[in-house]
């Protein structure tokens, strides 16, 4: 069956009523405040890991540590995302990449340790 217009218009303003929405954030906010607090630990530590591998390199660029972060961040977020083989495939473009846009494929590869993956 296939709604009118105004139906979809009354359901929509009724989701979005402020005083719904509020009620909803409320509802759950210390719950997602803990999630959040334990994924920027998570991140913080892992962007703590990558810094230390690329200023253990002698020639990198200090302009480029945010590059090579930005590359941990992205393996990150595919690792909460993907596992197994599509983790893999997908962790490899996105190194592939990073390393077209100019970063050291050495330094990469031991970004790519740090998340289990083997990178050549």
């Amino acid at each position: 069956m296939v709604r009118e217009a105004s139906r979809r218009k009354q359901k929509y303003e009724a989701k979005i009523d402020a005083d719904v929405m509020r009620s909803r954030i409320l509802a759950h906010k210390s719950a997602m405040v803990e999630q959040m607090e334990a994924k920027t630990a998570d991140l913080a530590t892992l962007e703590t890991e990558v810094k230390r591998v690329v200023e253990a390199q002698p020639t990198v660029y200090t302009h480029l540590i945010p590059a090579y972060l930005n590359v941990g961040r992205q393996l990150y977020k595919l690792q909460k995302n993907f596992s197994g083989k599509t983790y893999t495939a997908e962790a490899k473009l996105v190194l592939d990449k990073w390393k077209g846009k100019g970063l050291v494929q050495a330094i990469l590869t031991e970004i790519a340790k740090l998340f289990g993956i083997t990178y050549p």
